[in-house]
């Protein structure tokens, strides 16, 4: 399968965003070590599990792969057993705030970083700060002599003018919100681990908008024009890229890793949101609602960086967009995840 476009059901979809590129298995076959994928139950970790599984597969290695994490709901459960019947990764259930269950974790060469909290942050600014600050210094310690890659975001660069080409790695920062502050707080975390600990190598891997047809803002957008909802314009622009290649620049982020902690933007071009619309509308059917005026800023990244390391994506914008609209029309499968990517506000 080749192009996002093709995609008919659920099965050719997690085969389409599991498909290792020959980067990645290049990448696996230099790489040292066991790995260990924390917070990996959760909406792209399941994926990026598996891309994990067939690069080492593909590259002769086969190391161990571990996952340790709660698993608490029914899906959960479901991915824990796939993890460990159908993809053969070691799993833990245990909670990482719980000093006991992460001190009982098996040490690890490689670490991939997912755990965060972002919706509902602003209604719990306590769990915010647990989640987002006091759990990653926590690992942070346990992990102080391997390679990581903290997945991190985007959302406390400022907003922009997009005809300025969206903020670079060293764009000084300007969290708003709760959430956007545990986001620099959760750097600082494994910072201050690495500048004590030298042999901690960190890529802060700070990514915008992952495309999936179950979730994204994509498929947000084309379900609003859908029913008919009112599509506000606050954020006019949005930088798009599939998941599929967010999981694997995240993976290959391992080689850059470095101390001090080296910063990575992920979040492959950006668009104009009314364009975007209109094209899906086009697929669609249907008329697109606007409910605003376009705002003068934008929250964007450029990620030039990525592009020149690894070279270009994969998935282009105008296959996504064709293939989230007609994932939309023909009833395709909804995780019911809103991305609230237009909240210029930073609520969450």
């Amino acid at each position: 399968m080749k192009s996002m476009v093709d995609i008919t059901n659920v099965d050719e979809l997690r085969e389409f965003m599991t498909e290792p590129t020959e980067g990645l298995v290049g990448m696996m076959g230099r790489l040292e070590g066991d790995i260990v994928v924390l917070g990996g139950d959760g909406k792209v970790g399941p994926e990026l599990v598996e891309t994990l599984v067939k690069a080492d597969r593909l590259a002769g290695t086969r190391r161990e792969i571990m996952v340790p994490s709660l698993y608490i709901t029914d899906a959960a459960k479901a991915t824990k057993a796939y993890f460990e019947e159908k993809l053969g990764v070691k799993t833990f259930v245990g909670d990482l705030s719980d000093q006991a269950f992460l001190d009982s974790l098996p040490d690890a060469a490689n670490v991939i970083y997912m755990v965060g909290f972002k919706f509902g942050s602003a209604a719990d600014p306590g769990k915010t700060i647990l989640m987002n600050c006091i759990v990653p210094g926590m690992v942070a310690m346990k992990y102080n002599r391997s390679r990581v890659v903290n997945w991190s975001s985007g959302n406390p660069y400022p907003h922009t003018d997009p005809a300025a080409g969206g903020c670079k790695e060293d764009a000084i920062l300007e969290p708003q919100g709760i959430y956007g502050y545990s986001i620099v707080g959760r750097e600082m975390a494994w910072n201050v681990s690495a500048s004590g600990h030298k042999e901690q190598k960190i890529c802060h891997y700070r990514l915008m908008y992952a495309q999936h047809l179950g979730y994204g803002v994509l498929v947000d957008l084309a379900r609003m024009i859908n029913t008919g909802e009112r599509i506000s314009l606050e954020m006019p622009y949005v930088n798009l890229i599939s998941q599929r290649d967010a999981i694997d620049r995240s993976l290959r982020g391992l080689e850059i890793a470095a101390n001090p902690p080296r910063v990575f933007n992920v979040s492959g071009p950006y668009y104009n949101v009314r364009e975007i619309c209109l094209k899906l509308a086009a697929v669609l059917g249907k008329e697109p609602i606007f409910a605003t005026e376009e705002a003068d800023t934008a929250l964007i990244a450029n990620d030039s960086f990525c592009v020149e390391q690894f070279g270009p994506y994969r998935d282009n914008w105008e296959e996504m967009i064709v293939a989230a609209a007609n994932w939309v029309k023909a009833g395709g499968e909804y995780w019911n995840l809103p991305t609230k990517f237009g909240s210029a506000d930073h609520v969450y």
